[in-house]
């Protein structure tokens, strides 16, 4: 199965590879969600995975932000899934 990536700018302003893990369309809301890493690890060596509203756009995707607490809700309903399904 061939990995999507992306690239995306960190706090610092730098560049970073990211990888999806998955998506996810809220039909009721119309709306999608991104599941990634940039494949670093915390401090109990775990992955980072982060999460993210999107779009699709001609280049690839964007990125957008999480504003209201149900969009903040249903993206860690959806990281929770995931990981347990991974585990």
């Amino acid at each position: 199965m061939e990995r999507i990536t992306f690239m995306k700018t960190n706090k610092e302003g730098k560049k970073i590879k990211c990888e999806v893990i998955a998506t996810y369309h809220d039909d009721e809301r119309n709306k999608d969600f991104l599941v990634y890493t940039d494949n670093t690890f915390d401090e109990d060596n775990r992955l980072k995975v982060y999460y993210s509203l999107y779009e699709k756009v001609s280049k690839g995707i964007k990125l957008k932000n999480i504003e209201s607490i149900e969009d903040e809700k249903i993206g860690l309903e959806i990281v929770k899934e995931i990981l347990k399904e991974l585990s």
